[in-house]
């Protein structure tokens, strides 16, 4: 998933420039018990992020089609982050200065180019350009939608649960659709894109209907700044490690359970379905996103390092189902993976938010994303090509161990500098 850093607000200060309140009058827009708004800007989030991940069951049928190898399918899977990245690093302040409704509509507009990329791509080529397209997207509508969320919102903490909860949500929404749609229709390479048009496009609806929240738009082309931030002061370094790796350690999980599942279910389990494929992918995230609801109670801490413990059983039973050819160990592994990834993520970004002061708070956040990025890719593409030069089971279970050892290290970490106190 992808968030721009200068966009993600926190209880004790903003990362951008300061916004409207909510416009009083207003040509259209939600006004369900005064919370219509943010669930409009939240809904706009869940819609753009199933496009993230609805080609995920696909992914087989392209390879079938298209006759290319494993390596090549995680790599086609990866890209995608690697444009995430750039386009988060580059244009991660451009909501604040052209406004929420015009980036979110510039992204939707990005993402139904995508879209027509997929539904036309015979070739790898194609397909990776489609893919990399995609990447471009969904980093300026998630961060855009963040702000957008946490402006429209009276309780700050609400904000953020909103927008963490319906990011989840449409992240697990995108694969099972695209499993149903390709499991049963004869079009399964066409019928799931043409789905998410028309999502798209209900997202640029309401889009149209929430109010903008910006006050000062940029009217001139020079006016607009591209100039990346990232970094973390000397002395919080110490008390970023832990939610650094926290993050690393569940996005690689994330980012394992959207790109392979499919294969191991068809490899190690066969497995054929694409409904399947699609619904363990949803558990994972539905779970993530009622964890993240159920559990506001927990302080930031005790998320992340309750995420972090659950992560090593998690991984266990990654390790063992497809040695075991057991498809309930898959699927109870999805729902501890998920469990851990909804406190992990939430509870690391939280203390991330809390540790950062005003002055650099868009530097701080964009560096713990860049974790979350590097976490949710570069694990895949190294299983891939362990699985190249040895088997399957050897690359899981080592990324099982390696993933297993950074959430350990991640425990030490906050255990040994608990007692850090934080410069304001």
């Amino acid at each position: 998933m992808s968030l721009a850093p200068s966009d993600v607000k926190s209880r004790s200060g903003t990362a951008g420039p300061k916004a409207d309140p909510i416009p009083q009058k207003s040509k259209a827009h939600f006004s369900f018990g005064g919370k219509g708004p943010a669930l409009g800007a939240a809904t706009v989030l869940m819609l753009m992020f199933m496009g993230a991940t609805l080609p995920g069951p696909l992914y087989l049928i392209y390879r079938d089609e298209l006759h290319f190898s494993q390596v090549t399918l995680t790599l086609i899977y990866s890209v995608y982050f690697a444009s995430a990245v750039l386009t988060a690093f580059f244009l991660g302040r451009l909501s604040d200065q052209v406004g929420r409704r015009a980036a979110i509509l510039f992204a939707i507009s990005i993402s139904l180019l995508s879209t027509v990329l997929f539904v036309f791509a015979d070739s790898v080529p194609l397909l990776f350009l489609a893919r990399i397209t995609s990447g471009f997207a969904i980093p300026l509508a998630a961060g855009a939608g963040t702000a957008w969320v946490a402006e429209l919102c009276a309780n700050r903490c609400t904000g953020a649960s909103l927008t963490a909860g319906f990011t989840l949500a449409g992240l697990g929404l995108g694969p099972f659709l695209a499993g149903i749609l390709a499991q049963f229709t004869r079009e399964p390479l066409t019928l799931p894109f043409l789905a998410l048009m028309v999502l798209a496009l209900a997202a640029a609806v309401i889009t149209f209907m929430v109010p903008e929240t910006v006050k000062r738009l940029a009217r001139r082309v020079r006016e607009l700044s591209m100039r990346p931030r990232i970094g973390v002061p000397r002395a919080l370094i110490g008390a970023f490690t832990a939610p650094a790796i926290t993050a690393f350690a569940t996005f690689s999980l994330l980012g394992f359970y959207s790109a392979l599942t499919p294969s191991v279910l068809e490899q190690a389990l066969h497995l054929h379905s694409h409904a399947i494929s699609g619904g363990i992918i949803f558990e994972l995230y539905a779970v993530a996103a009622l964890v993240l609801i159920l559990t506001q109670w927990l302080s930031a801490r005790a998320a992340m390092l309750s995420g972090l413990a659950l992560l090593i059983p998690a991984l266990a039973l990654l390790a063992l189902a497809p040695r075991d050819h057991s498809l309930p160990l898959l699927l109870l592994g999805s729902g501890v993976g998920g469990t851990a990834v909804g406190l992990g993520y939430r509870g690391s970004l939280q203390l991330v938010n809390e540790l950062a002061p005003d002055t650099h708070r868009a530097e701080v956040v964009s560096t713990f994303l860049m974790f979350c990025y590097l976490g949710v890719s570069l694990p895949v593409v190294g299983i891939a090509l362990l699985s190249a030069a040895a088997t399957p089971i050897i690359a899981e279970t080592a990324f099982a161990a390696i993933i297993a050892a950074f959430a350990l290290v991640a425990i030490s970490a906050d255990l040994r500098l608990r007692k850090i106190r934080v410069p304001q």
